[in-house]
């Protein structure tokens, strides 16, 4: 008769090959959605460019993330000088280049920038604007609001 244990064997490996590969394909097809929650910069955040004048970068020596200093240091940021750029335009800047460059360079930071009572994110990001690009406060929170949910990104 033969050795039975052995085919068995094989034939108990194949199934649990395509076992294995059925179960990763459902895995696979049944993929979470991506998040439908557009991202955007809120009011409360373009507004702080308004109170440029009264604020001051809020970066403190030995601050941890969390405690009202903001993570990313805006003061080194690459991208500042190109939203400036773009909304230095004489005698009124165009909305579409300043807003695009400004979401260019802000969105990939829209959930720290919208966080602003807790970190300070968007006072410093705006201050640095402005103030390095020389541009006139509220120009942002004029400019560049898309909807009620300030702008899109």
């Amino acid at each position: 008769m033969g050795r039975p244990t052995g085919s068995a064997a094989i034939l108990f490996c194949c199934i649990g090959v395509v076992v294995a590969l059925l179960s990763s394909m459902v895995v696979v097809g049944s993929a979470a959605p991506e998040e439908t929650t557009p991202k955007f910069i809120s009011m409360g955040a373009l507004e702080c460019s308004d109170n440029i004048a009264k604020t001051t970068p809020s970066r403190k020596l030995g601050a941890v993330e969390g405690n009202g200093v903001c993570p990313v240091r805006f003061d080194h940021a690459r991208g500042i000088s190109a939203v400036a750029g773009n909304c230095r335009d004489r005698p009124v800047p165009s909305a579409e280049r300043c807003c695009g460059a400004l979401k260019t360079f802000a969105c990939p930071y829209s959930e720290l920038i919208n966080d602003n009572d807790h970190n300070g994110c968007a006072s410093d990001m705006f201050y640095q604007i402005i103030v390095r690009g020389r541009l006139r406060p509220g120009l942002f929170s004029q400019l560049c609001v898309e909807g009620p949910l300030g702008l899109q990104c």
